[in-house]
């Protein structure tokens, strides 16, 4: 028998799961790269219910608002000096799932060369006031800027 890979339980929503519409989905992307530009602790936790789940592909990054908050935050002196866009919009919506589509460049404040840019594509599950309880993260960069993914 050859080896089958296994789905995630996410897969399955809760029952009575709350389904967003597109606006809302679009706050709460822009509300995202708002949070990101300003680096403000408070922002950054408007985003998350309290029992949130950031998920990268193969494991759990981070459980709750405090603690995605936590992961954000420590990562700013990653992005000082350095200068950051996005553009994300939502794609499909099914059921209490958002998938989303946007594209991130970073580059130098000073100089404006352009340091990188990734394509992303999220899946996003909604609480009804708005707040973002799992966000699924996948993304990669451009071959030119990581030779490694050519």
């Amino acid at each position: 028998m050859e080896p089958r890979p296994t789905l995630p339980e996410w897969h399955h929503a809760p029952d009575g799961a709350f389904t967003p519409d597109r606006a809302m989905v679009q706050r709460w992307l822009d509300a995202y790269v708002a949070a990101w530009q300003s680096y403000n602790e408070a922002e950054i936790a408007d985003l998350w219910t309290d029992d949130a789940v950031w998920i990268y592909p193969f494991g759990i990054r981070a459980t709750g608002r405090d603690a995605i908050t936590a992961e954000w935050m420590a990562e700013k002196h990653t992005f000082e000096g350095r200068g950051y866009t996005g553009v994300y919009e939502p794609i499909a919506i099914d059921g209490p799932f958002a998938v989303t589509h946007g594209r991130t460049l970073f580059y130098d404040r000073e100089s404006g060369a352009m340091q990188g840019e990734f394509d992303n594509i999220w899946a996003l599950r909604f609480a009804p006031d708005g707040r973002c309880a799992e966000f699924h993260e996948w993304y990669a960069g451009r071959p030119e800027h990581d030779p490694s993914r050519a």
